[in-house]
C-alpha cells in the first residue's frame, strides 16, 4: 500500500515539475518577469517532491528499499533542481534568461526523474 502511494505521489511530483518547466519556457518565450504562476509551481514542486521523499523514507524504514541506492541521490536532485535554477537566476536582469534558467532546470530535473523511476522499481 505504501509503495503504491509513493509511486502515485512521484507521478504527481513529475507532473508539477513538468508544469514548472513549461511555465519557465512560456516566460522565456514571452520575456515576462516571474509572476504568481512561478511561485505557485515552485511551491507545488517543493511540496509534492517533499511528500514523495517522506513516503520514500517511510518505505526504507519499513524494510522496503529501492533497486539501486542511487535512487536516494536522484531524489535529492529532483527536489532541489527547480529551486536551484530559480535562485541562480535571481541575479539576472533579463526576463528571458530567467525563464530559460527555469526551463533548463526543469528539463534536467525531468531527465533525473526518468532515472529515478528506473532505479526505484524493485
Amino acid at each position: 500500500m505504501l509503495k503504491h502511494l509513493h509511486v502515485w505521489f512521484a507521478i504527481v511530483a513529475a507532473l508539477t515539475i513538468l508544469a514548472a518547466t513549461v511555465e519557465g519556457g512560456m516566460r522565456a518565450l514571452k520575456k515576462t518577469p516571474p509572476n504568481r504562476a512561478t511561485l505557485v509551481t515552485l511551491i507545488a514542486v517543493i511540496a509534492t517532491a517533499a511528500i514523495t521523499a517522506i513516503g520514500g523514507v517511510a518505505l526504507v524504514i519499513s524494510g522496503e528499499h529501492p533497486k539501486e541506492w542511487l535512487h536516494l541521490l536522484y531524489a535529492a536532485l529532483a527536489i532541489g533542481l527547480i529551486p536551484f535554477a530559480d535562485n541562480a537566476s535571481n541575479a539576472l536582469s533579463n526576463n528571458k534568461d530567467k525563464g530559460l534558467y527555469r526551463l533548463a532546470g526543469g528539463v534536467v530535473c525531468l531527465l533525473v526523474l526518468t532515472r529515478l523511476f528506473v532505479t526505484g522499481q524493485n
